[in-house]
């Protein structure tokens, strides 16, 4: 009986060493169980993570693309603008030479018809002198008259024709100050366009 009892002793000491082994073994399981849960939920907020910064890459790629588009557009038209004033330059040097070669016409005019007036005077001294060639001064006179008539209107016409120049010439200046006005306000917003950039 002794032995029966210490037999059953000992099975009933090893249940219970077997059972708190398992209990261990059980506290063991949860807490692996809840290390993985843990990190199920730290993988799932860096791919949360990962996949919000890659749509932030896109979307800097894709405003990086349009800005590079935006800024070859600009240069393209700032080409445009510059060879359009390069050319507005070279019809302003034109119409000035232009300009010039009138204005001495219009002293080459100035001087002959000073020269026929002096003509004239001599022919008037002459007539005073000369009685009877008076008749033959008179035509001579009107016809050096009608000369310098003639030359008034051919002056006159160049005046108009002078101002009408003077007048396009201002007006090509101020469509090219306004031209220089834009490019300078182009060429800002490039400026802050490339900084922007810059800055990331």
């Amino acid at each position: 009986r002794e032995k029966h009892g210490a037999e059953a002793s000992d099975g009933n000491a090893k249940f219970l060493a077997a059972l708190e082994e398992v209990k261990l073994r059980e506290m063991t399981i949860l807490d692996l169980q809840k290390k993985i849960s843990e990190g199920d939920a730290k993988l799932k907020q860096q791919q949360n993570m990962y996949e919000a910064v890659r749509s932030d890459r896109n979307l800097y790629s894709k405003n990086l693309i349009e800005s590079q588009d935006e800024i070859a557009e600009m240069k393209r038209k700032f080409k445009i603008m510059t060879r359009q004033i390069e050319q507005l330059k070279e019809e302003i040097q034109q119409r000035d030479a232009a300009l010039v070669k009138e204005h001495f016409e219009h002293m080459k005019v100035d001087k002959e018809k000073d020269q026929l007036r002096e003509s004239l005077a001599a022919v008037q001294k002459q007539l005073e002198k000369a009685e009877k060639e008076e008749l033959r001064f008179q035509s001579e006179t009107t016809k050096l008259n009608q000369i310098i008539n003639e030359a008034e209107v051919e002056r006159l016409k160049q005046q108009k024709e002078y101002d009408i120049v003077v007048s396009e010439r201002d007006i090509l200046g101020t469509q090219l100050i306004k031209r220089n006005d834009e490019l300078g306000q182009l060429y800002e917003k490039i400026k802050i366009q490339q900084s922007t950039l810059n800055r990331g």
